[in-house]
């Protein structure tokens, strides 16, 4: 897998693509490689939120989501329209001075105002009670241009892999699906 990267390390679809451990996916349409940068933009500008900006501005952050119309696959739970807002006064200041990385990041345009990012983030820090934290997980991300041309989340889905016979998930991301399929560990394992 690659290495982790700063929104900051971000140059160009291509290069994000470049670096994949896998080929990209086969659905980019090179007529919608201008709307994929302008994905990219919105992207390095969330992590810049994420990494800077949110340590002091919490609030700024909501403008990167469709808080009326996004539902999330939290990694603890489903948010369900219309309910973003209370979720992220909650969870944006919990995790206080967060540091996130990404690798394997793919964005795909499907059309001039619609497209999906897919990745795995990890982040870390202290939370606001004080408890320490590090986990990777995969993310999805769905986005629409809205409104005056902004792009804005409209639903993402974030999971970690999960031994099946153990029900113990994987907070590195590490474990490969072929390592955990089985409901009942065979012997020796």
């Amino acid at each position: 897998m690659a290495n982790w990267k700063k929104e900051t390390d971000f140059t160009t679809v291509d290069a994000l693509h470049n670096d994949l451990s896998n080929p990209p996916s086969k659905y980019h349409d090179p007529e919608l490689a201008a709307t994929e940068e302008e994905i990219l933009e919105f992207y390095k500008r969330f992590g810049n939120f994420l990494n800077h900006v949110s340590h002091t501005d919490v609030p700024a952050g909501k403008k990167f989501f469709e808080l009326k119309d996004y539902s999330i696959f939290d990694l603890m739970g489903t948010v369900s329209r219309p309910n973003l807002e209370p979720h992220y006064d909650h969870i944006t200041p919990y995790l206080g001075k967060t540091n996130q990385q990404f690798r394997e990041v793919e964005i795909v345009a499907v059309t001039k105002d619609f497209g999906y990012i897919t990745a795995v983030q990890r982040v870390d820090g202290k939370a606001a009670d004080g408890e320490p934290y590090d986990f990777s997980f995969r993310s999805t991300s769905l986005l629409r241009k809205v409104d005056g041309g902004e792009w804005r989340y409209v639903h993402e889905h974030y999971s970690f892999p999960v031994d099946m016979a153990t029900k113990i998930a994987d907070f590195t991301g590490k474990q490969e699906a072929t390592e955990s399929v089985e409901f009942k560990k065979k012997e020796g394992k």
